[in-house]
């Protein structure tokens, strides 16, 4: 009974103190009261269920102080409309920044690709050649399994076996019969590709997605073992992917899979035997690491077996320096480099860090002037007996209950971004699947930054309101919250702070913004709405080689007959476009001196007078004409080639480049011709480098060209003159040709050019949208402190202007304040983005170029501060306008 009554007596204390203060007495002598009555007439039973109900009502009476606490937050919020307005915009702008960056990161860096087993074993080696693949497999004491594929293979696809039927291009995987087995995907109906099943020459068959057998198929429940045409040739469904699977990269989504062994004529990018070409490296290697071997052994050894391969097949890669093997992670949804997360998620942090500590900075600016203006109520409060626990817990109820509103307007800005970006067209000539959809996880971490956020920004000012001298400040009334100035204080601290913050922030987004122009900019001689873009793909159609090779050599011919046009040109990829600078090539030097080595060359395919429908200048020798596209090619015969600058001076430095040769592992090449670097926006000549002027070789089209053409098809260049409808007559040339020929991604030069870089417009947007965002808070926090200072200081206001003072002299004393707040800020903000743009510009070759190009242009390094100082100043100036409208009298009348 001692120990229940001991019990008994904590309980009581723990209630909450309003409740004590009414209750507790009542309830301690009630319980010494009753338990000997309840022991007697109950036992221990009774004794428990008296505790158990005391345990009980302790928590339930927290709560219910919680929700009084929470009614008078909203309450007090609804009284201050503009305060919860402001905070509720600027938290939701910043935490929707946060979620959208959170959403990246969960669903599209760390997300596990859906329906594969042990996807974080799972890694990739891009741009290598089967046989590279299968040396790879035989490493079992590197790796459970190996496989190869193809991404983004564009496929012509029509149900049913009936010829003639209208192909839908859908896209999809080639694959090797393991890519299955070593993705450890298991198949809702049929089966999978395996080597033993699928072997060269045996029946095509086709492995279809999920959401291809539902979208394209109705959900066929006998869809297995169903024909379907693909590229006119027809092949059997043997199995449906589980749900959600649409292959080892689902940003780049895939619908459709077809073996490794099946015949050039369903799959053309297998036509010349590329399969034993060592050379032909077009494919992506799949593999599953061993029990016990980790990334970087795995990636040690794989680089060890890699440069014996290619001393074996001469490949000039193996002189490059550095590590010649990268491995990707092969079970995520978009394959980032694993050393590039660092910079990623340091960036990420560091931007989003900075908006929400401005947004706190700013809110908790305007929660001390708030609390302030409360201090007497707060005084008669705690006069009258409430605990200063209970009224900070509601001061902090207040400013937690605005951050996850605002945290609940994030969350809907980022459902607006992400269906924004999905609706927007990007530059590829594949289905890309950027899905940003915040997810519960997102909203969980968005709303935990917002709890956090809350207590962030309401603890200082709560703690202040709180912390008051009673008998002063219930005498002094309005005077005693008016009186003191410190120069300072917490609120000029902050204020200092904010403007720093605010500063680095617009520098940061400008020094991304310029520098994203100024290393993307796009140069074209001529104007770009004069010429036509379309793509054919003849192949697909059901042409054969030797057709499509026919088709080709009359195509220019041929549309120059129509009304308006100009010039016509072929070419593998769309003029002024990213280029994959992947390549390693060699110049031989002679004279005993070691060969020219230079890695990170782009490749492109183009047909004659090329360079003369860009006009770009051929700057010396001559372009590609018909004599090279019609030459018969062999192993052992010298290609002729095109260089741009770039690749000139990185191959021969100052010497002659014409007539010089360049090797790669299969061929040689002599230079026929240098023209002028053409705009290479968002290139890369590794993963995660990015540039906007590369070393590109161009070869000439040929018959093998013709029969292997690119995913997105051949593209043809029609430059007409303006004023004339070129289209309607090339339509008309097309279709006496052959009218069955499909055309597609018709579209103008100026249009193409649009597409490439409405991405980084998108990204250029955001941050313009991200400086403005930091300019106004500052603005706000600003006006929002001078206002305060000016009430402080009425009184003192009141009497110098009783002494004679000037409503003039009155301002500049009120803006010298404010001005010194904004200079110390503005020092300090400048100083901060130039060391964050230095590191970042260091330990990111992604980054680094933009931060190098922004960081030199005087026109943000000066007009940055400037437009913050005057837009600052004008904030500072409405408030301090009022107090030159002070009456001394009133002033000095206020007791």
């Amino acid at each position: 009974m001692r120990f229940a009554m001991r019990l008994y007596r904590a309980l009581a204390r723990a209630f909450p103190h309003e409740f004590k203060m009414i209750y507790g007495a009542d309830l301690v002598q009630l319980g010494e009261d009753i338990v000997q009555d309840i022991a007697k007439e109950h036992g221990v039973s009774g004794l428990f269920r008296l505790v158990a109900d005391l345990a009980i009502r302790v928590p339930i009476e927290y709560l219910s102080e919680m929700r009084r606490d929470l009614i008078y937050a909203v309450r007090s919020l609804a009284k201050s409309r503009g305060f919860a307005a402001v905070g509720i915009v600027s938290l939701g702008l910043g935490m929707g920044v946060a979620a959208v960056g959170v959403s990246e990161s969960l669903n599209l860096i760390l997300r596990d690709t859906p329906g594969a087993r042990d996807a974080d074993k799972l890694v990739m080696v891009p741009s290598v050649s089967y046989p590279y693949v299968e040396r790879y497999r035989d490493q079992h004491d590197l790796f459970a399994g190996a496989a190869a594929f193809k991404a983004s293979v564009p496929y012509n696809v029509s149900l049913g076996d009936r010829a003639g039927t209208k192909a839908e291009r859908v896209f999809g995987h080639l694959v090797s019969p393991e890519y299955f087995s070593v993705l450890g995907v298991t198949p809702a109906r049929g089966r999978v590709f395996s080597p033993d099943a699928d072997k060269p020459g045996s029946a095509p068959v086709v492995f279809i997605s999920d959401r291809f057998w539902r979208e394209h198929m109705n959900s066929d429940p006998f869809a297995v073992g169903r024909t379907m045409r693909v590229n006119g040739q027809t092949a059997a469904i043997v199995g449906i992917g589980p749900k959600d699977f649409l292959g080892v990269m689902p940003v780049i989504p895939a619908d459709i899979f077809v073996p490794t062994t099946a015949p050039a004529s369903e799959a053309p990018e297998l036509a010349g035997d590329v399969i034993h070409q060592r050379e032909a490296k077009s494919f992506i290697a799949l593999l599953r690491l061993g029990p016990g071997v980790t990334l970087k052994s795995a990636e040690a050894g794989l680089d060890t077996i890699t440069r014996h391969l290619d001393e074996e097949t001469l490949d000039p890669a193996r002189h490059a320096k550095g590590r010649r093997v990268m491995l990707l992670p092969g079970g995520k949804i978009l394959p980032i480099p694993r050393a590039l997360y660092p910079m990623m998620f340091g960036f990420m942090v560091l931007l989003n860090g900075l908006i929400i500590a401005i947004v706190c900075m700013n809110l908790a600016n305007m929660q001390l002037a708030r609390a302030t203006a409360r201090r007497r109520e707060v005084a008669i409060r705690l006069s009258v007996g409430a605990s200063r626990f209970r009224l900070i817990r509601q001061l902090l109820t207040e400013s937690v209950l605005l951050a996850v509103t605002g945290g609940a307007a994030g969350i809907v800005f980022a459902f607006w971004v992400a269906s924004a970006f999905h609706k927007m067209k990007l530059p590829f000539g594949f289905p890309v699947n950027f899905d940003l959809t915040p997810d519960w996880r997102v909203m969980v971490v968005v709303f935990a930054i917002a709890l956090a956020a809350g207590i962030g920004f309401g603890l200082a000012p709560a703690l202040a309101a709180t912390k008051t001298d009673l008998a002063s400040t219930l005498k002094e009334g309005l005077a005693g919250q008016t009186l003191g100035h410190r120069r300072f204080g917490m609120r000029n601290l902050l204020m200092v702070g904010q403007v720093a913050g605010s500063l680095a922030l617009l520098l940061i987004a400008g020094f991304m913004v310029l520098g994203f122009q100024k290393t993307n900019q796009i140069e074209i001689a001529f104007d770009p709405s004069t010429m036509y873009l379309l793509s054919l793909d003849p192949v697909r159609d059901g042409y054969s080689a030797e057709k499509a090779t026919s088709l080709f050599d009359h195509l220019a011919e041929q549309f120059q007959r129509a009304p308006g046009v100009r010039q016509v040109a072929l070419g593998q990829f769309a003029p002024f476009g990213p280029q994959g600078a992947v390549f390693t090539l060699t110049a031989p030097a002679g004279g005993g001196a070691p060969d020219q080595v230079v890695s990170g060359i782009a490749k492109n395919t183009v047909g004659p007078n090329y360079f003369a429908a860009l006009s770009a200048p051929i700057l010396d020798g001559r372009e590609f004409d018909i004599r090279d596209q019609r030459m018969e090619v062999s192993k052992d015969r010298v290609l002729p080639v095109v260089i741009n600058q770039t690749a000139a001076r990185a191959f021969f430095g100052v010497g002659e480049p014409v007539g010089r040769r360049i090797l790669d592992a299969a061929k040689s090449y002599e230079v026929i011709g240098v023209v002028k670097d053409l705009s290479a926006p968002l290139s890369q000549t590794a993963p995660g480098q990015g540039v906007n002027a590369v070393p590109v070789v161009y070869l000439p089209l040929t018959k093998a060209d013709f029969a292997h053409p690119p995913a997105n098809g051949m593209v043809v260049m029609v430059r007409f003159d303006r004023g004339v409808d070129v289209m309607e007559g090339v339509r008309k040339e097309l279709a006496a040709i052959d009218p069955n020929l499909a055309v597609f991604d018709v579209h103008t030069l100026a249009g193409q050019v649009a597409d490439t870089l409405a991405y980084l417009h998108l990204s250029e947007y955001s941050y313009v949208g991200i400086g403005a965002f930091g300019l106004v808070l500052a603005a706000i926090g600003l006006a929002g402190v001078t206002a305060y200072s000016v009430a402080r200081r009425r009184k003192e206001i009141g009497i110098r202007m009783a002494l004679g003072a000037r409503g003039g002299q009155v301002l500049r004393l009120v803006m010298r304040e404010s001005g010194s707040l904004v200079i110390a800020g503005s020092v300090l903000g400048l100083l901060w983005a130039v060391v964050l743009s230095r590191l970042m510009a260091a330990f990111s070759s992604l980054l680094g170029p933009a931060f190098q190009a922004g960081a030199r242009d005087p026109r943000l390094l000066i007009g940055a501060p400037l437009l913050l100082a005057a837009l600052a100043m004008l904030a500072c100036y409405v408030p301090a306008r009022r107090s030159t409208q002070v009456d001394p009298l009133r002033a000095l009348r206020e007791e």
